[in-house]
């Protein structure tokens, strides 16, 4: 009797060191900023790009409208328009640099202590189901952990593949500027229609087609891939967490029925 009491307490003591090591160690580097360097590099570059983008976007509408008819209106609009675009893209970029240490400590202050607490209920309370339950919430917690870098991993592929058109467009947008001197502007914005020998509106509405063609890269490596990943993630989460969680078995009192959850399952 005294061994089995010994082997418990043991089996408690160590489920609570590691729970105690994951918070107090595992934690700080998790969400250490040197050690997610590339991640967030490749974001703020990113940030940095979309930032570049909408300065230029606003640059172009704001000098598009001082031409001296109004043919182009209507695009110096859809210029402006592209704004809301770009700050979907910047909160998107953001969220995902904020949830890199967010995450980091949701995985291993909260869920591996919990996975700690329940593998103990199945270790000490011979609880088979509790044992796989633990088993899968750890999976899930590392899962959590590497959500963030590995979106940001294979966005950066797609990304850096579109990098020189996108670089082109800010180099052009960066050159555009209105200043206290609007005729001066739009004087040498009409030079650059000149010398790439096109009419006004279609190298306008080319400009605006880069554009388009920048923000629809964005949305793909910024939001569509990570929302994919999500999805992926959790239909992996999904498959891992079919599992009864009967092990869950509270007396009250002798006499009393019993405490459980819905769903679950009286022994």
């Amino acid at each position: 009797m005294n061994t089995e009491i010994l082997k418990k307490t043991a089996i408690a003591l160590l489920l609570a060191a590691v729970a105690l090591f994951s918070i107090t160690v595992i934690t700080p580097a998790a969400v250490n900023v040197d050690h997610h360097r590339n991640t967030f590099e490749q974001l703020d570059k990113e940030i940095g790009n979309t930032l570049k983008l909408t300065a230029g976007a606003t640059a172009v509408s704001a000098v598009i409208t001082l031409l001296p008819d109004d043919t182009c209106t209507p695009i110096a609009e859809q210029f402006a328009e592209l704004g809301t675009y770009f700050v979907i893209v910047l909160s998107a970029l953001y969220l995902e640099k904020y949830l890199i240490t967010i995450l980091g400590y949701v995985s291993f202050s909260i869920l591996i202590p919990l996975v700690c607490v329940i593998l103990g209920i199945g270790i000490i309370g011979k609880k088979d189901k509790a044992k796989v339950a633990s088993l899968k919430l750890g999976i899930f917690a590392v899962l959590v952990y590497f959500l963030i870098p590995i979106s940001v991993k294979t966005s950066e592929t797609i990304y850096n593949t579109y990098e020189s058109t996108l670089q082109e467009t800010i180099t052009t947008a960066s050159e555009i500027t209105v200043s206290d001197e609007d005729a001066g502007a739009v004087e040498k914005f009409l030079n650059w229609i000149k010398n790439a020998a096109v009419t006004v509106v279609d190298y306008v509405t080319g400009l605006l087609s880069r554009f388009v063609e920048a923000i629809a890269v964005m949305m793909v490596t910024s939001c569509l891939i990570p929302i994919l990943v999500v999805i992926f993630f959790s239909w992996l989460m999904k498959l891992l967490f079919k599992v009864d969680i009967s092990f869950i078995d509270i007396k009250l009192l002798p006499g009393k029925k019993h405490l459980h959850l819905p769903g679950t399952k009286i022994e």
